[in-house]
């Protein structure tokens, strides 16, 4: 049983996180014009996925990021055509295309980060070292937290589907044989007729 007060800390979290969520996407805009001002705050996204985790194939950064194909490609077409990455057939399979950073994208990039980290260190100036560490700590679990609740959601999901498929199957003989009319069921089986009442 979830307690009343719980509840209450957790919409109150609810709260917060929202705003953050708002001003992280203020914060986007701001750091996708910093990089070039014809780019989408998304575009920053894709950017910083290529910078971590190196050259990815298009389905995998759709994937990583939640974005649909034709979203992704039109931001992608705006990205090499500003100069920022490069696409190339995957040589394990020539119908995919692999994603890189050129050293425009990323200078650019590291430019904008190290410009925002600024901006971190003068606006957290009045917290503690020990409240920095707090909230990247909790951030942190949040993350992870938020990560392992999505993987159990889909192996539930899969879970649920894979059941109502074993469900549905039927053995030869069950599906073979035809169901019985009501005049072929046994006099037990049948409904009793209803006697009209008498007012």
């Amino acid at each position: 049983m979830v307690s009343e007060d719980r509840r209450v800390h957790v919409r109150e979290l609810q709260q917060e996180l929202h705003r953050l969520f708002l001003r992280r996407r203020h914060n986007a805009i701001q750091l996708a014009q910093s990089i070039d001002p014809e780019i989408e705050p998304a575009a920053y996204s894709i950017l910083f996925t290529l910078q971590r985790e190196g050259a990815q194939r298009m389905t995998d950064i759709s994937k990583h990021l939640g974005i649909g194909k034709p979203t992704l490609s039109r931001q992608l077409t705006t990205l090499a055509e500003r100069g920022f990455i490069t696409k190339k057939a995957d040589p394990a399979d020539g119908r995919a295309m692999v994603i890189s950073l050129t050293e425009q994208g990323r200078c650019r990039l590291d430019t904008a980060q190290q410009e925002r980290s600024e901006r971190y260190l003068h606006m957290l100036q009045p917290w503690s070292e020990e409240d920095i560490m707090m909230l990247s700590g909790l951030l942190a679990k949040m993350n992870q937290t938020y990560a392992e609740y999505d993987d159990a959601g889909f192996c539930a999901a899969a879970a649920g589907t894979g059941a109502a498929d074993s469900s549905s199957a039927q053995s030869p003989g069950a599906q073979s044989r035809p169901a019985q009319s009501p005049s072929a069921q046994s006099p037990s089986a049948q409904s009793p007729t209803v006697q009209p009442k008498v007012a």
